[in-house]
């Protein structure tokens, strides 16, 4: 489980939230972030191939395809986690999403980053499904600011928690990019 996505998660969702993750595969994201707080009005996990055997039992499943996606409801955080380079129309999909958020509602983006030390996103790895898209920041955030989005991307240039400085820094002063990208997505008001 990504810790990084979980910090983030926290910081934009608060008590009596309403969170959905896309692509939730085993559901042990949702499980934790749902862990997290006492009280949100709703949690959903939605996924098509997989039905999480181990859901917290206040956590709402939805078998359902991304890319034909139809949920009720505005949620304040929309989590996609390894998911947008699986999606035939990511376009869509995200136009889709705009129509879920609630009025300050957030999409939080892990892809892997095709620029990134170390990437694996170019193998195709039956168990993960098919790459259609190979992001990198520029292109992800060329996509979600010309859907309306402004963009705010996380560990960009950093290889972990380390406390050593020159490994902490070293990745910043040669530019060497991650091999995950975090992004937040809101909409531009």
């Amino acid at each position: 489980m990504n810790k990084t996505l979980l910090n983030i998660s926290k910081r934009y969702l608060k008590n009596g939230g309403r969170v959905i993750e896309l692509g939730c595969g085993d559901g042990e994201f949702i499980n934790a972030l749902r862990g997290e707080y006492d009280n949100l009005e709703r949690i959903v996990a939605v996924d098509l191939y997989r039905e999480p055997k181990n859901l917290r039992p206040d956590i709402e499943f939805i078998k359902q395809d991304l890319e034909n996606i139809n949920i009720d409801g505005k949620f304040d955080l929309v989590i996609l986690s390894q998911v947008l380079e699986h999606i035939k129309n990511p376009i869509g999909l995200l136009e889709k999403i705009k129509t879920l958020l609630s009025e300050h509602g957030k999409i939080l983006i892990d892809v892997p980053n095709r620029k990134g030390l170390g990437n694996s996103a170019r193998v195709y790895m039956p168990e993960h499904g098919k790459h259609y898209f190979l992001w990198d920041y520029e292109s992800l955030q060329f996509t979600l600011e010309r859907l309306g989005f402004t963009t705010r991307f996380y560990n960009l240039y950093s290889m972990g928690g380390s406390n050593n400085l020159l490994l902490k820094y070293l990745p910043l002063i040669f530019r060497i990019q991650n091999p995950n990208l975090i992004c937040l997505a809101m909409l531009d008001k």
